[in-house]
């Protein structure tokens, strides 16, 4: 055999391996393709009952949340009334020290 045989039928050996190889690497990318959508239909059922489940508490949530805002406006206006009467405790203290 001459020269150009060889190379031919490495050349042939090397498309055949390469085939090979990137037919594994096809494969393996299919395999972990699948098992993500296998996952993701897991994840999917399972927000599909979380939602199921959480449905009623929408109602309670609402009165809930009005109930806390109500609480946040007294909140505030017991924070404005608590920094007057700060206001007012360091001038009263401002003038005992004064005094002395």
């Amino acid at each position: 055999m001459d020269g150009f045989h060889w190379l031919l039928y490495l050349t042939l050996l090397y498309a055949g391996i390469l085939v090979v190889a990137l037919a594994a690497g096809l494969i393996a990318i299919a395999r972990s393709l699948t098992i993500t959508r296998n996952n993701l239909a897991a994840i999917k059922a399972g927000l599909v009952q979380v939602e199921a489940q959480t449905n009623p508490l929408e109602g309670s949530l609402q009165s809930v949340n009005a109930a806390l805002a109500q609480t946040s406006g007294g909140l505030l206006a017991l924070l404005d009334l608590l920094n007057e009467a700060d206001t007012s405790l360091a001038k009263l203290a401002a003038k005992l020290m004064a005094g002395r």
